[in-house]
């Protein structure tokens, strides 16, 4: 049965702890829209710094021999001029990546002080079905279904900046990579992504070549926030080195995926 819990509740995390007796726990709740913390940036603290260390507390308290998983974000490194390692400084540019990088410090502290068993990974952009749309890959492949329902020839998909370039995994090799990240109890910090970056106007050129639809892009500046850097990637090898994780999913099938999954979902 599932169990409920109610991260700003420092009783309710605890509870929910004593009850279960789990192994290893893994840590995704939280505001994971960039522009969604830009909003409301107290919230985006709240719940992805305050969530954490409601966790780590109870965890500490009520289940000291849990492995905790905390899902980061590559977002923290800001803009770099290449692909940055676990080394790289972090140089968050928003109050996502800042409240993120905040949770980072948090996990490495009751690492150190507590002998919390914790691995953090900062993941970059994630694609694949089950995707929210709350992020640009996911809300593209809504629209083209929707339009799709409709029966219409043609749709208008607006974007801030066509040549932002991130660095997209597909949530399945993500959820792999998490599995034998838990399997091995590898703690420390690793970062999870593909290597390889795509813009939007990839992203969007990807999707329409699996509908019927003819999908236009038209570039709304105002989309885009001036502290979004243009490229985002990051390097795998920490992890690929210590599980042996490779990227298996090519971006196009993560996109026909998507498409396929929101077809259903409407």
């Amino acid at each position: 049965a599932d169990i409920e819990c109610d991260l700003m509740r420092p009783e309710s995390v605890r509870g929910v702890l004593e009850q279960s007796r789990p192994d290893a726990v893994v840590l995704a709740a939280g505001i994971s829209s960039v522009g969604a913390a830009w909003e409301e940036p107290e919230a985006a603290f709240e719940m992805n710094t305050r969530g954490t260390f409601h966790l780590l507390e109870a965890v500490r308290r009520a289940a000291s021999g849990s492995h905790i998983l905390f899902a980061s974000s590559g977002a923290v490194y800001g803009a770099t001029a290449g692909a940055p390692t676990e080394r790289e400084p972090v140089r968050p540019a928003s109050p996502y990546a800042a409240s993120k990088a905040a949770a980072d410090l948090l996990c490495s502290q009751y690492a150190r002080e507590h002998g919390v068993a914790i691995t953090v990974v900062r993941m970059f952009n994630q694609v694949g079905p089950g995707q929210p749309p709350s992020q640009a890959p996911s809300e593209f492949a809504r629209e083209i279904a929707r339009a799709e329902g409709r029966g219409e020839a043609k749709l208008e998909l607006e974007v801030g900046n066509p040549s932002a370039e991130r660095d997209y995994t597909d949530v399945r090799d993500t959820a792999r990579a998490w599995e034998d990240l838990i399997e091995r109890r590898a703690t420390g910090l690793f970062n999870l992504c593909s290597g390889r970056t795509a813009g939007l106007e990839a992203i969007i050129d990807g999707l329409a070549g699996d509908s019927p639809v003819e999908v236009e892009m038209k570039v709304r500046p105002g989309r885009a926030h001036p502290a979004d850097p243009p490229k985002v990637a990051g390097s795998n090898r920490k992890l690929s080195a210590a599980t042996g994780w490779r990227p298996e999913i090519p971006l196009a099938e993560s996109l026909a995926d998507l498409l396929a999954d929101w077809r259903r979902r409407i």
